[in-house]
């Protein structure tokens, strides 16, 4: 049966920072936006770097899982390792 991973402090936090970025590059950009009522390269230029910063968080979250699943990995493979060290010793 698998076991089943809860999320650590790093994790936690980096959802409350992706949240906040969220919110809070949404809200100046809108009121940039609705300011100016114009697109200019400035605005465009704060819509794409407040993408690339999403997308940063995104990356970060996914790597921080994946190191927490691989470790979950090796921990299992590390305990069927002494299993079977354990069945050749009985044999002998």
């Amino acid at each position: 049966m698998p076991t089943v991973r809860t999320p650590n402090a790093f994790e936690k936090i980096l959802l409350i920072i992706g949240i906040l970025i969220v919110m809070i590059g949404y809200g100046l950009i809108y009121k940039v936006f609705s300011v100016t009522q114009t697109l200019t390269w400035e605005g465009l230029f704060a819509i794409f770097l407040w993408l690339i910063l999403i997308c940063i968080i995104i990356l970060v979250a996914v790597a921080e899982n994946m190191k927490e699943e691989l470790r979950m990995v090796i921990e299992n493979q590390l305990t069927e390792l002494k299993l079977l060290r354990e069945e050749v010793k009985k044999k002998r």
